[in-house]
């Protein structure tokens, strides 16, 4: 009996998992590794940075979209590219932040 709660729990937790699609993909090739930035349906994101000799690191968070500009809420540090970035000539370039950052548009299905 207790197999089978914990089968129907299990069950019912995958089958209400909303899987996330990606409504913008965009990289760049960094100095020795990539840059990434992934935004997903559910207004969540991943700025993600990689490379061959370091680790990668994941910058995780919310963000909204106000006219071209996209204002990133990160979980919990912020990269150093900045919070906030305008869409334009097909690439996200970052504004605020302690350089200027910019990733070419892979995939761009957002819906207005």
């Amino acid at each position: 009996m207790k197999i089978s709660f914990i089968y129907l729990i299990l069950l019912l937790v995958i089958s209400c998992k909303e899987d996330k699609k990606p409504i913008l993909l965009a990289d760049r090739e960094a100095p020795l590794g990539w840059i990434y930035l992934k935004m997903y349906d559910d207004y969540t994101f991943d700025f993600i940075s990689r490379g061959a000799m370091r680790d990668e690191d994941v910058y995780s968070g919310n963000f909204n979209i106000k006219n071209d500009t996209v204002y990133f809420k990160y979980k919990d540090s912020i990269p150093q590219a900045g919070s906030k970035a305008v869409i334009q000539n097909g690439f996200v370039s970052y504004l605020d932040g302690k350089y200027r950052e910019s990733v070419e548009i892979k995939l761009k299905n957002i819906k207005k």
